[in-house]
Order: structure tokens, then sequence, then C-alpha cells
């Protein structure tokens, strides 16, 4: 009998814990969106802008005014501050396995309508059918199982809700079979590796000065090969073709 292989969620939960300590200026964690032109809500001169733009591109089809949303994966909360803001649901939630990312998010997105607590994707303790759109952004290849989280994602939505979902993956992979067979119906998928790519370079002072500022160098090495840098591990996938990123619009059956 094979031995079970042991859960990513510790390693990636102290991960994320320590980074809200180390960089806590980013608000919103994830690779970035660009395209030509940029046909957005949000202000150019955004900090964020780019990540923003991921937010928006994978919501921006879905009915999300007086709905019941949930994010999983919410991060810290910058994403969920945004969507709340531009495109007024009724409640929104945002689900994190960090308590750090939770942390910094009540700090600085919750309000009415808007709120966060700590929570597995694939276990959340949430009602069946409680939501009309779950979104899950640059989160699931950290997942110990992402049938089991999609499986989930299913669970809760309500009978024709909506799963708004993109996430890069290695080359090889195809999380599509995946999804329809949890049961989902396919809407729309898109590659947007080419998107990801040019959001950034064009994001990439302001993440490079970010990770400049730490004063322990191997750290701030590590960074830049997660946060995306050009140059760096995570960029360097996209570059060469290893890792490709998808968007994915989907529904639950009614």
């Amino acid at each position: 009998m094979s031995e079970a292989k042991p859960s990513k969620s510790p390693g990636t939960r102290a991960y994320y814990n320590k980074a809200a300590g180390v960089v806590p200026q980013f608000t919103v964690l994830n690779y970035g969106f660009s395209s030509e032109p940029e046909n957005s809500l949000i202000a150019s001169n955004e900090p964020e802008f780019y990540c923003l733009r991921l937010y928006e591109h994978t919501v921006r089809e879905t009915p999300l005014e007086a709905r019941d949303v949930l994010e999983v994966s919410c991060g810290r909360g910058g994403g969920a501050s945004f969507v709340t803001r531009a495109f007024k649901p009724r409640r929104y939630l945002g689900v994190d396995l960090s308590q750090e990312n939770i942390r910094l998010a009540n700090e600085r997105a919750a309000g009415a309508g808007l709120e966060f607590t700590i929570g597995n994707a694939e276990r959340l303790e949430l009602p069946d059918g409680a939501f009309d759109v779950v979104i899950n952004i640059e989160a699931s290849h950290l997942y110990d199982n992402r049938g089991r989280f999609f499986a989930e994602v299913l669970r809760v939505l309500k009978p024709g809700g909506h799963f708004c979902y993109t996430d890069g993956c290695w080359a090889d992979d195809d999380c599509t079979t995946d999804l329809l067979s949890a049961g989902f119906e396919l809407l729309e998928r898109r590659e947007i590796t080419s998107n990801v790519i040019h959001a950034l370079r064009k994001d990439n002072a302001r993440r490079t000065a970010l990770f400049d500022a730490m004063n322990d160098r191997d750290l701030r090495e590590e960074y830049k090969h997660w946060g995306g840098v050009v140059g760096y591990r995570a960029y360097n996938r996209f570059e060469a073709g290893q890792t490709r990123y998808f968007s994915h619009r989907l529904r639950k059956p009614t």
C-alpha cells in the first residue's frame, strides 16, 4: 500500500503567514492581466492596476450585482474590495487558509456586505447552495486535491450559479477535464498566458522595488522568484512555455 502524500496546506499557510509580515504592501496576490487596449474600470494610476485587472477579466461577464458571492483563497482582500465596489454584490465572503492574510483583509477591507474568515478550500464549512457566484484566482495549484475543491464549489453554488476560475498550470496539465468531471457546464475557456506575461513586464518596476526594499538578501531573491519579477523563476516558466494560464467561466446545472 502506498503512503498518503503529506498535505501541502501547513506549508502553504506558513509561507503566506510569513509573507504577510515581510511584504505587507501587497493587497492583491496574483501575476496580473494586461490587454491592448486595457478597456478597464480601474484608474490607470492604481498601483495594483494589473493585479486588479485579473479580477476584472475573471468576473467581467458574470452577473454580480445583488448576488451572494464567495471568493475562495481571497488573500489579503484587495481583489474582494475592488469587486465589491465595482460590481456591487449583495454579500461577498472571502475565505483563506492563512490567518495572517485574513487579519490584513479584515483590517484593510472588511465592511458592510464584505467579510473575511479562515477556511480550507477543500473543506468549506458553508451550507449547500448558499452562493450565486464563486471566484477563485491563482490559488488552486497550491491545493492538495483540485478535484475535491471543484466538488466543494459545485456543492455551495445555487443551481444555475457561476464559477469564475483563473489559474496557472504546467503545460501538460488540463484542468478543464476535471471541471467537467465535477459536473460544471463550461461557458468559456481562454488561454491568457500572454496577457499575464505582459502584465508582469508592465508591473515589474513596482514589484522589484518592493522586494528590493527588503533587508535580507536571500529572502529578497526568494520572493522575486515567487513574485513574478522578470528574469526570475515564475516569470521564466511562463516565458519558456513550461507553465500556462487559463481563465474559465462555468455554471452549475439547474
